[in-house]
């Protein structure tokens, strides 16, 4: 850290909140330290609104309190909960245990916890903090340490509360942190989940811990241990969520969807509790919509799998409970998913504009995805319309059979997540075809879809209906194939319904509403337009 910015560490002004003074030092902090610096260390400050937000969802009755902050930054979580004990009638004996190993930060971090004791033991409070500067997740690995992951019986510190905004990187499968929680491991980990495991095996019987994090935990096969592992033990209370991606991390560019959930240590767990889900339109909670919700319907099993779903209205969990009471999945059905085999920068050298004289075959891209067709050739931004036919990209190249592409990215700004379109084997004259990365494609193995069932679920993933439920499930703009496994999907009787229609009405399909022609089949009641 520059000399000259230690030596002029700001004071706290008379009236200057707790929180607006961490968050005035984020800021210095900030200036003196490029957002690539930031990133790598996984450092994204709490802006001072949300941090109050964390804060008031903690349900705080008792005299004695234990405050773990594992990733304390300059300390505005911790501040934001010292100014709701000061908003309370009682006096508590404080303990703050913050965890900082980014040693140009505990300057800040120093100053703004003596202002919050100073300025609780003001008003009666008998505080103590301690700062840990040390890895949360190495100096606490003991409390993960037993091979069944349940709770630890050791007498060890636990917290009555917990408050984090976590840094956020991907690990090595071998780094220490990702063999100490080896455990939770299913893909390549990143540290957020990590510290909301530990965290969560640190919180006392009836303990409360509120985190801001992605939301890519809630599927997606990557944190599917880490999913079944939360679930079995801890209860989630509330989930609030952001209608803009934009604008939550302002300062860092952060493009995730973030959302902030509440989770509560109890003996037991109980499926039938409720839980609350809000959403606002960005950090300044200018306007909180409330859903009290099942936490059955929250918690989807699906296929071996758990995953957290987040409607954000009574519609959408009429959606849910239609869509939940379909019997099939793809792989009931005999069918597939699969990513494109053909990674672009990796098979560079094989790629063509145009078909040559020589052995090529068509390469299909997302624009190639068309109302519901497989438009090609289609150019668009110079990309390759073809790929070269040789035994460096046999492995690539896949059977011309009837295949249903979905596009696995969508742009935000885009009205629908689910796009399919059906690849008629009838219509390309070739033995081979190269499908792009970027498309999944849905398949028959060792066989091929009929005309009537690919029009059918495409239909179907194209729906309204479906792309409502998928949000609730999935809150990237990435399509993953886990997640189109776990979907459930109609009989096949009526998928062959839907799909005959369709085909022979497909010199309209631009026209058809896929929406009304689907609820008619399916005898669903409820409208289908976009709500």
């Amino acid at each position: 850290m520059k000399l000259e910015l230690l030596m002029k560490l700001p004071e706290r002004g008379k009236q200057e909140g707790l929180v607006k003074y961490a968050q005035r030092l984020s800021e210095l902090y900030s200036r003196a330290h490029s957002i690539e610096i930031r990133k790598q260390r996984g450092q994204f400050f709490t802006p001072e609104q949300v941090s109050t937000f964390m804060a008031s969802l903690f349900e705080i009755r008792q005299d004695t309190i234990r405050l773990l902050d594992p990733g304390a930054g300059t300390g505005i979580l911790t501040a934001a909960f010292c100014e709701r004990l000061l908003k309370n009638d009682n006096i508590v004996n404080l303990t703050m245990d913050v965890y900082e190993n980014d040693r140009n930060l505990l300057p800040f971090l120093k100053m703004v916890l003596e202002s919050c004791k100073a300025e609780l033991e003001m008003k009666g409070h008998k505080v103590e903090y301690n700062i840990y500067e040390q890895d949360f997740i190495l100096r606490n690995k003991s409390y993960f340490t037993k091979s069944d992951l349940m709770w630890p019986d050791r007498k060890q510190i636990l917290y009555d509360f917990i408050i984090s905004n976590p840094p956020y990187y991907k690990l090595n499968v071998d780094s220490p942190q990702s063999i100490v929680m080896m455990g939770l491991i299913s893909g390549q980990p990143n540290i957020y989940a990590f510290f909301m495991a530990l965290s969560a095996s640190m919180i006392k019987p009836s303990g409360e811990m509120v985190f801001i994090t992605p939301r890519s935990f809630c599927s997606g096969l990557y944190y599917k241990t880490f999913r079944q592992w939360l679930l079995s033990n801890a209860q989630i209370t509330n989930i609030h969520i952001f209608e803009s991606r934009k604008g939550i991390f302002e300062q860092d560019e952060v493009l995730q969807e973030n959302i902030i959930i509440k989770i509560r240590k109890l003996k037991q767990i109980n499926r039938h509790e409720t839980l609350i889900i809000s959403e606002s339109k960005n950090k300044h909670f200018d306007k909180i919509n409330k859903l009290v919700v099942q936490s059955e319907d929250i918690i989807f099993h699906k296929n071996g799998d758990i995953f957290i779903r987040i409607p954000t209205s009574a519609y959408d969990i009429e959606v849910m409970h239609i869509v939940d009471s379909w019997p099939d999945t793809l792989n009931g059905l005999g069918l597939e998913i699969s990513t494109g085999p053909v990674v672009s920068f990796r098979a560079e050298e094989y790629l063509l504009p145009e078909l040559t004289k020589s052995k090529s075959v068509p390469l299909l891209w997302m624009h190639n995805m068309q109302e519901m067709r497989v438009i090609w050739p289609y150019h668009k931004n110079k990309k390759a319309s073809a790929i070269q036919v040789c035994n460096d990209t046999k492995p690539l190249l896949l059977p011309v059979k009837n295949y249903v592409l979905v596009k696995r990215f969508s742009s935000k700004e885009q009205k629908r997540r689910l796009y399919a379109s059906v690849f008629l084997e009838s219509e390309f004259p070739y033995d081979k075809v190269g499908i792009e990365n970027h498309v999944n494609y849905i398949h028959k193995p060792n066989a091929n879809l009929s005309v009537y069932d690919a029009f059918g679920i495409a239909s179907i993933l194209n729906t309204t209906i479906v792309d409502k439920f998928f949000r609730s499930l999935n809150g990237n703009t990435q399509v993953n194939a886990t997640d189109i496994r776990s979907l459930p999907l109609p009989a096949i009787e009526n998928i062959g319904k839907i799909g005959k229609f369709v085909y022979k009405s497909r010199d309209y399909l631009n026209k058809i509403d896929l929406d009304n022609i689907v609820a008619e089949i399916l005898g669903i009641k409820i409208e289908l337009k976009d709500k």
